[in-house]
Formats: structure tokens, C-alpha cells, sequence
């Protein structure tokens, strides 16, 4: 079944893409962080969506679609029909996902990239019809983005494969600034993962919720926003950016959403003993 959260006129669906479990400290690659990060205290929120005993990241790969009146947005396209080989080699499950919601990939209206990162842009394209996926939706990514990736000397080839096709086929739009690009619907900049990287507000009834693409790759770090992240294009933005979105969260009372946080991905910024905890839901 999936899940659902509504408030306002806005009703968010989670379409899960897979999960895959990872060896070691948020990346793979990367050393464990100094000072150690109490894994215990995460691993009693979350017994079985988190981490196991042998501190594998399991990674979940979320899409999510809200739905206002007349329009439906897609955020973020997940790892594609794969195989996705940095996590394991799954296949995206989201189009089964978005036909178990009644819905087909033409009803999508808009999609909202947060970066341009190969695990968020699987869905783009249709490489076999070479055609988009969505076929009568736009598509928003932020230009910084786009600068990022389609100027490089040797360009990504994810980005060659589902994202220059969209700006040839005419149906990518490029954004800049805090934008709101639908009614209640804000593009937010939140540099430092990529250059481009936008978080998305949604607001409506006098709630708000901001899916926050990898800006918060794990809840661990809603806790510990300060931690480097070795992904991160520029890890000191990354830290700086995290600061600011897991503050202004808590100061307005949003929930908060992203793609790698166990399904469905969304859930409260809380206080307890005076540290801030993610609690999903």
C-alpha cells in the first residue's frame, strides 16, 4: 500500500524506488567520522529501516508525488529501471510503485529535480521509446546544476543518458533563486551537495513540508547537521546549508522529507533533552 500524507489541500504520496544495504559510514568510501557517531541511538528509532548491527547504511531511494487540485508533481526519478550498480544493482520499482496509486506517467504534470545526481534522475527518459518518461510533463532543475554537470570536459554519462535529452526535447526548465513555481510550491536553494541542489517547500492549510533531496542523506543528520559529508561538491557548504534547513524547519514547524531516509521519508523535527531527533511520520 502506499503511504500518504495530507494536509491543506495537498496530498503526498511515497513511491518506493528499492533499498540496498551499504558497507560502512554514510558512504561507503569514506572513513568512519571522528568523533564516533552513536549508531545505538539511531538503531532504537530505527530497528529495521536504519542500520544493522554492522552499521550497514541501508539506503532507501525515495520518489514523491504531491497532489494539489489540477496538478500533480513528481519529485525527484530515483535510480531508473537499472541495474543501479553503486547500490548493489537494484532496479527502481517506482513506476510499479505509481501504477499500485492508480496513476500512469502521463498524469504527471511536473517534475522537480532536486540535483542532478544519478540516483535522482533514473526516471527522466525513456530510453527505449527516447522519448520522457512523463510525456506531457515539464521538467525543473535548478541552472547551477546544469552548468555543474554539462560543463565538464568529459560530461557524466548519466547526464548525457537522462538529462541533456530533456533540454533537446524541449521540456526543461532551468531555475534560479527561491522560486515558486505552483501555488504553496517553493524552490529553495540549498547549495553544497551539487551547486544546483534544491529543496522543495510545500505549504498549504498553514503546514509545510520540505523534501530536502540529499541535503539530510541520513536523519542521523538532523541530529548532527555540523558532520562532513565526503559527497558533498563542497563539503563546507554542505555542513553550512544543512545548518540553516534542519534550523528553519525547526523554527517553522515543518515536517521534513528525503529521499534516502526510511520509507515513506517523511517525519517531525523534535526536541528531546535538548537535542533535535528526527521521529518519522
Amino acid at each position: 500500500m502506499t503511504a500518504t500524507l495530507g494536509f491543506g489541500d495537498v496530498r503526498v504520496s511515497a513511491l518506493a524506488d528499492g533499498a540496498a544495504d551499504l558497507q560502512g559510514w554514510p558512504v561507503p568510501s569514506e572513513p568512519a567520522p571522528e568523533p564516533p557517531v552513536d549508531w545505538a541511538a539511531y538503531h532504537r528509532d530505527f530497528p529495521d529501516g536504519f542500520h544493522g548491527a554492522e552499521h550497514r547504511w541501508r539506503i532507501h531511494n525515495m520518489l514523491f508525488l504531491a497532489e494539489v487540485p489540477g496538478r500533480r508533481v513528481l519529485i525527484d526519478c530515483g535510480v531508473g529501471p537499472g541495474p543501479y550498480p553503486w547500490y548493489q544493482g537494484i532496479r527502481g520499482a517506482a513506476m510499479r510503485a505509481l501504477g499500485e496509486a492508480g496513476l500512469a506517467p502521463a498524469d504527471i504534470d511536473l517534475v522537480f529535480l532536486t540535483h542532478a545526481h544519478p540516483d535522482h534522475v533514473g526516471w527522466t527518459w525513456d530510453e527505449g521509446a527516447n522519448r520522457p518518461r512523463f510525456p506531457k510533463a515539464r521538467y525543473l532543475l535548478h541552472e547551477k546544476d546544469w552548468a555543474y554537470f554539462s560543463g565538464r570536459e568529459t560530461v557524466p554519462k548519466h547526464f548525457t543518458r537522462f538529462v541533456a535529452p530533456l533540454r533537446e526535447a524541449g521540456v526543461l526548465d532551468l531555475l534560479v533563486g527561491e522560486t515558486e513555481f505552483l501555488p504553496g510550491f517553493t524552490a529553495l536553494e540549498t547549495p553544497g551537495h551539487t551547486p544546483g541542489h534544491m529543496s522543495l517547500l510545500i505549504q498549504s492549510g498553514g503546514e509545510g513540508l520540505v523534501i530536502a533531496g540529499d541535503t539530510l542523506n541520513s536523519p542521523m543528520f538532523v541530529s548532527e547537521p555540523g558532520r562532513p559529508f565526503g559527497s558533498d561538491a563542497d563539503v563546507g557548504q554542505g555542513i553550512a546549508t544543512r545548518e540553516r534547513l534542519v534550523e528553519r524547519v525547526e523554527a517553522d514547524g515543518w515536517r521534513v522529507a528525503a529521499a534516502h531516509f526510511p520509507a515513506p521519508g517523511w517525519g517531525e523535527v523534535i526536541r528531546v533533552d535538548g537535542k533535535r531527533w528526527f521521529r518519522a511520520g
